[in-house]
């Protein structure tokens, strides 16, 4: 069965593993150096000893030789009796004390004591016997009997202490030179021991760990370029873990990628990425159908290769600021198709810097533009090849009701219905005219200071016969502010909102004209008490032939508010509606006051 290791109990045995050989070391080492100590204490102790015993020997040889060889009746042949004897004494009681002997030592330490002992008594029994009187020769010769055997015994002992000595001489020094030696040894083994264990251990977890390591960092490379990671045998540790986490997030990436391929290859608009050297590095199956290239042959190609030769720069221009800018955009431009054909898109654009890459979808605007361009085509139409009649025709009208020749009643009648009828004609001509010029951007604003009282009294002169016509009362106040615009343009927008506002409202009711100062910006309200503008309308009506339910019985073009909306807009205004059915409509616009120092 298989030891399962995490990394922790991995790094507690790196650190365990040398620490329970130094450990174990040291309690060695400790252990010699205590024998070897004991040796040295044994050695010095026995040298000590056997000095003693030297001294002590010779002493008490020299006293019992003045026993047994002196002729001397007088009490000097006792002459340093208690010193020898204390000597033997002090040898004695060091011999009882001294515990760590050599064994060869106490062997022959062992009768010295019995012979000290009885040397001793000898000494004293004849100072004893000499001191009670002159000694016979009877005496005297005993004296000698009992010393002559304890000499010879003394001079065996010492034979053996100077054979013991010689021994511990011999033995002793090399035995503990052996034992430094051994202490000194194993300091040094057990020191490259430890050495070759911790290079053991760290090259172990640096072989396990950090070549694991390596490969998760590999394969979290792999993974950030969502390429295919590489598969190892990495355990089942904290790193085994992280791998297994690896590669499942490498799968989730994998089934992602394939959806965005499979929302890629089903889009019906072109979506692709593009290096920051503008090198196509992915592409929707659409540009197929789009383009007439299929995905894989957009690969590593320049976009800029499919612009046209007018548009290159400029989609290069355009790329460089989005890149710089680091905000999504727009813009339009014609591609070279695989037929040759260009074809117009608009692109949204957005610019990734952490993957250093713009991110695209191109839509086909080729029909819108074909419309546009037929919109030219028949606006143009319109305003030379109808303008130009109907404005004969008018003039013919107006010169019938005038009064040349004789008209019946009946028959004037008929010419002032063709008469609005086709006025209301080149009123919508002219609509079409400016609404096309608006939105093309065709019409340069006149910007400068503007009184917004003046605009205000302007449009409300111009309007005030049509006012009178319907018993429509106009209120204005006569707040001055200065907004920055072009005044004529003002005017219109203006004179639309209070004409539809008389339109709207009935008899005998007021128009208010309002203006309030904003600090930034001037806010001019049409107030009037019409039927008012469902909620669900209120947005529409600012579109392009679009009116309210509720005025479906009042006649118009459905063009004027579209023209005033973009009109305002090109001033960086707003224009919006506030309305309460029942009660009537606000209509009102913000514009941006004239800075004086943009004057100066």
């Amino acid at each position: 069965m298989s030891i399962r290791l995490s990394i922790w109990h991995k790094l507690l045995l790196l650190v365990l593993i040398p620490l329970v050989f130094e450990i174990s070391f040291v309690l060695l080492l400790a252990n010699l150096l205590q024998t070897a100590q004991q040796a040295t204490d044994q050695y010095e102790q026995s040298k000590d000893v056997l000095l003693e015993l030297n001294m002590a020997e010779g002493a008490i040889v020299h006293t019992m030789t003045k026993l047994v060889v002196s002729g001397s009746t007088d009490a000097s042949r006792f002459d340093g009796v208690d010193q020898a004897v204390a000597t033997v004494r002090k040898a004695a009681i060091m011999m009882q004390n001294s515990v760590v002997m050599v064994p060869e030592l106490k062997d022959v330490t062992a009768p010295a004591s019995d012979l000290f002992e009885s040397a001793i008594r000898a000494v004293e029994n004849a100072r004893r016997d000499f001191l009670k009187g002159n000694p016979s020769n009877q005496q005297i010769a005993n004296m000698r009997k009992t010393g002559l055997p304890l000499l010879l015994d003394f001079d065996q002992l010492s034979k053996n202490l100077l054979s013991a000595e010689k021994r511990l001489n011999t033995v002793g020094a090399p035995e503990l030179e052996r034992k430094r030696s051994s202490v000194v040894w194993l300091m040094v083994i057990g020191t490259l021991t430890s050495i070759f264990i911790s290079i053991g251990a760290a090259w172990f977890f640096v072989n396990d760990i950090l070549k694991r390591l390596r490969i998760v960092e590999e394969n979290a490379r792999l993974l950030a370029m969502r390429s295919t990671l590489k598969v190892h045998p990495m355990g089942d540790d904290e790193l085994g873990r992280l791998d297994q986490s690896l590669h499942r997030a490498g799968r989730v990436l994998e089934d992602s990628r394939r959806k965005e391929l499979a929302i890629l290859d089903v889009a019906a608009d072109v979506i692709c990425s593009i290096d920051r050297r503008f090198k196509i590095t992915a592409a929707g199956a659409a540009s197929l159908h789009a383009w007439g290239y299929p995905a894989e042959d957009l690969l590593g190609r320049s976009i800029l290769s499919l612009q046209s030769r007018d548009g290159e720069a400029a989609f290069r221009n355009a790329l460089e600021e989005i890149a710089a800018s680091q905000k999504s955009a727009d813009l339009e431009s014609q591609l070279i198709c695989s037929d040759q054909t260009l074809k117009d898109f608009l692109w949204k654009i957005n610019w990734s810097y952490e993957n250093q890459s713009f991110y695209c979808v191109a839509h086909d605007i080729s029909e819108r533009r074909a419309a546009d361009r037929m919109k030219q085509r028949f606006i143009a139409i319109v305003s030379h090849d109808l303008g130009t009649p109907l404005s004969s025709i008018s003039a013919t009208l107006s010169v019938l009701l005038a009064g040349v020749g004789t008209l019946s009643d009946a028959a004037r009648k008929v010419l002032q219905k063709a008469e609005a009828s086709l006025e209301r004609l080149m009123d919508l001509i002219r609509d079409l005219l400016d609404l096309e010029k608006l939105e093309a951007g065709k019409v340069v604003l006149d910007m400068g200071a503007v009184s917004s009282l003046d605009v205000c009294s302007a449009a409300c002169d111009s309007i005030e016969f049509l006012a009178r016509s319907l018993s429509v009362n106009i209120v204005r106040n006569n707040i001055d502010t200065v907004v920055r615009g072009d005044e004529r343009r003002l005017i219109r927008v203006l004179i639309n909102l209070v004409s539809n506002a008389i339109k709207f409202s009935p008899r005998g009711s007021t128009v208010t004209v309002s203006v309030h100062d904003l600090g930034s910006a001037t806010e001019i309200s049409v107030t009037d008490q019409g039927p008012g503008i469902p909620e669900r309308d209120r947005e529409l009506i600012f579109e392009k032939f679009r009116q309210s339910s509720s005025q479906s019985n009042v006649k118009g073009t459905g063009l004027g508010l579209a023209i005033a909306k973009l009109i305002v807009e090109g001033h960086n205004g707003l224009i919006g509606v506030k309305s309460v059915l029942g009660e009537g409509s606000t209509f009102y616009i913000r514009i941006p006051n004239f800075d004086l120092g943009e004057a100066k």
